[in-house]
């Protein structure tokens, strides 16, 4: 039963790497920097993390707001279309076209979770979108999370009974083995990618990803900093820290991101429990070392075109 987790856990994680490397490039070269390109702009630089996510800068002679939307939406959007068309056109009940289909639903749980999520706190590709709709980006938020909910249930629902299928023993065995290879799959994936964030400390992508509140306070309270030495008040770190707790205060905002967290793994969890059975089919050394040349090929890739931008 041991090896057999084991087993699984590797194939899941080979799958995630596989996933979202070559969704990063997917994302990001032909997203962002295709649409970039499409509307006119210039490509002035690109940071692309091995295990994380990555960026891209560019530059417009004459920028629109269209346009400026357009290229942020445009890594989402590819994700949402890649997405579905592996859940809709992949067909039949073995491993691998279920497993294909498990990576379409996630490709859309990411997206529509970082359109919800970035839209509502003002971060990431949904800056944009924030500052655009105003207080339109709440309904927003809710019909692309509500989509996140979905596309979670969907997939637990189609891939979680034959994932365990793949186990041995009673069922309740089988789903604790598959909690457990999640678990170490997922464990791995984001210690490599908050390795990688740590030792690299990315100021761009730092900025990139903090919310408008944290903007806003920081703002704030780097000219509170300014007045003050203005009129030759000394500020201790005292001082700061209560000055930045009463700005915090006066900046609160609703915790979407962890209400959307929660109900994506209720969705989860009720998927689960309609999961389809499916017969039993262990994991086949072909399957796995497929996956594990396709995962090590997307990093791979990743690590060549990173290093060739950064020439």
């Amino acid at each position: 039963m041991h090896k057999e987790v084991l087993r699984l856990a590797a194939l899941l994680a080979c799958i995630a790497l596989a996933t979202s490397r070559l969704g990063l490039l997917g994302h990001e070269l032909v997203g962002h920097g295709g649409m970039a390109l499409a509307c006119g702009a210039r490509i002035v630089d690109v940071e692309l993390f091995w295990f994380a996510g990555g960026w891209i800068r560019y530059q417009f002679a004459d920028p629109t707001l269209p346009a400026v939307l357009a290229i942020a939406m445009a890594g989402i959007g590819l994700e949402l279309i890649v997405g579905a068309a592996l859940w809709i056109l992949v067909r039949g009940d073995t491993l691998g076209r279920r497993l294909v289909r498990g990576v379409g639903a996630a490709l859309v749980v990411h997206a529509t979770w970082y359109l919800a999520t970035g839209a509502f706190h003002g971060f990431g590709d949904g800056l944009v979108l924030y500052r655009v709709l105003g207080a339109a980006r709440v309904p927003v938020a809710i019909a692309a999370g509500a989509i996140t909910c979905g596309a979670a249930f969907l997939a637990a629902r189609s891939v979680l009974g034959v994932l365990a299928a793949t186990l041995p023993g009673s069922p309740r065995a089988r789903v604790l083995g598959v909690i457990v290879a999640a678990v170490l799959a997922g464990g791995l994936h984001a210690g490599l990618a908050a390795g990688e964030l740590a030792i690299r400390r990315d100021a761009t992508y730092s900025a990139t990803m903090q919310h408008q509140r944290e903007r806003d306070i920081a703002a704030e309270l780097a000219q509170w900093q300014r007045d003050l030495a203005a009129r030759g008040v000394a500020i201790d770190d005292s001082q700061q820290r209560a000055e930045r707790a009463r700005l915090a205060a006066k900046h609160p905002t609703f915790p979407f991101v962890w209400l959307l967290a929660a109900a994506t793994v209720a969705s989860v969890l009720v998927g689960a429990l309609r999961a389809r059975k499916a017969a039993d089919e262990r994991i086949s050394g072909r399957l796995l070392a497929l996956t594990l040349a396709v995962a090590a090929a997307a990093i791979c890739a990743v690590i060549v075109i990173d290093l060739v931008v950064a020439m």
